[in-house]
C-alpha cells in the first residue's frame, strides 16, 4: 500500500505536464508556468530542503553539505555545455527553454527520488500520514511537471517522452529504492542526496529561472506566478 501511495504521487506530477500541454502555444500561460515553477522551486529550497538538512546535520557535517551543494551546482554547470543554449533571437528563446527544461529535469529527478523514499518510509509506518504527506508534496510537484513539459515541447518526441517519463516516475523509483534498501540505508545517505539536490535547485533558481523572470515582459503574470508557486509549497507544509 505504501508503494501505491508513491505511485499515485508520480501520476500527480504528470498532471502538471498535462496542464502545460492543454495550454501549449499561449505565451502568457507559459510565462505564468515558468514563474510558478520559480516560486515553487524557491519554496522547495528554502522551506523544505534547507530546514531538513539543518535538522539532520551537526558539527563538521555542514562542511560536507556545503561541498555537496557546490558539487550539485558544478554538475549542472558542466551539463550546461551539452545542452543547447543560444541568445538574442526568437529561435534562441526556444533554445533557452529547452536548456532550462533539461537542467530542471536533472535536479527534479534527484529531488523526486528523495521525496519518493521519504513518502514510502512514512506510509510504511502510517498509511494515513503517508497519504497526507503525499498530498502536500503533490501541491508543489504539479508546477514542476508543467515546467518540464512546456520547456521541452520543441524536442523530438522520443527524447521528450523519455525525459518526461524519467521525471514523472523518479518519485516511484525512490519508493522502490527505499523498499529494497530500507534495512541498510543510513541517515547520511539522505543528507547526501538532499545536499546535491539543493545545489542543483539553487543553480536552476539563480542561473536559469530567475534571469528568465527578470527579462520577462509579463511582469504582473511573473510576480503572480512566483507568489502562487511559493504559496503552494507553504500550503503543502501544513499538510505534512
Amino acid at each position: 500500500m505504501a508503494l501505491f501511495v508513491v505511485l499515485c504521487l508520480s501520476v500527480v506530477f504528470a498532471l502538471g505536464m498535462v496542464c502545460a500541454k492543454l495550454t501549449s502555444g499561449k505565451a502568457h500561460v507559459q510565462s505564468f508556468i515558468s514563474s510558478l515553477s520559480l516560486g515553487a522551486m524557491a519554496g522547495v529550497a528554502f522551506l523544505d530542503l534547507i530546514p531538513e538538512i539543518v535538522e539532520e546535520t551537526t558539527g563538521y557535517g555542514y562542511i560536507l553539505v556545503a561541498v555537496l551543494c557546490v558539487l550539485g551546482i558544478v554538475i549542472l554547470k558542466i551539463l550546461d555545455h551539452f545542452v543547447p543554449e543560444h541568445e538574442g533571437s526568437e529561435e534562441s528563446e526556444e533554445g533557452n527553454l529547452v536548456h532550462i527544461g533539461i537542467m530542471s529535469a536533472v535536479a527534479i529527478v534527484l529531488h523526486n527520488i528523495v521525496e519518493g523514499m521519504t513518502v514510502y518510509s512514512v506510509a510504511s509506518q502510517s498509511i494515513n500520514s503517508g497519504i497526507t504527506l503525499a498530498l502536500g508534496v503533490a501541491l508543489h510537484n504539479i508546477p514542476m511537471g508543467a515546467l518540464i513539459y512546456s520547456t521541452l515541447k520543441s524536442e523530438s518526441r522520443g527524447k521528450r517522452n523519455s525525459i518526461l517519463l524519467l521525471s514523472s516516475f523518479s518519485t516511484f523509483f525512490g519508493g522502490l529504492l527505499m523498499m529494497a534498501l530500507s534495512s541498510i540505508l543510513s541517515p547520511s545517505f539522505f543528507i547526501v542526496l538532499m545536499s546535491l539536490a539543493l545545489g542543483m535547485v539553487m543553480y536552476i533558481l539563480f542561473w536559469e529561472l530567475l534571469p528568465s523572470a527578470l527579462h520577462s515582459k509579463e511582469k504582473k503574470i511573473t510576480v503572480l506566478g512566483a507568489v502562487l508557486g511559493l504559496m503552494l509549497v507553504v500550503i503543502s507544509m501544513f499538510l505534512e
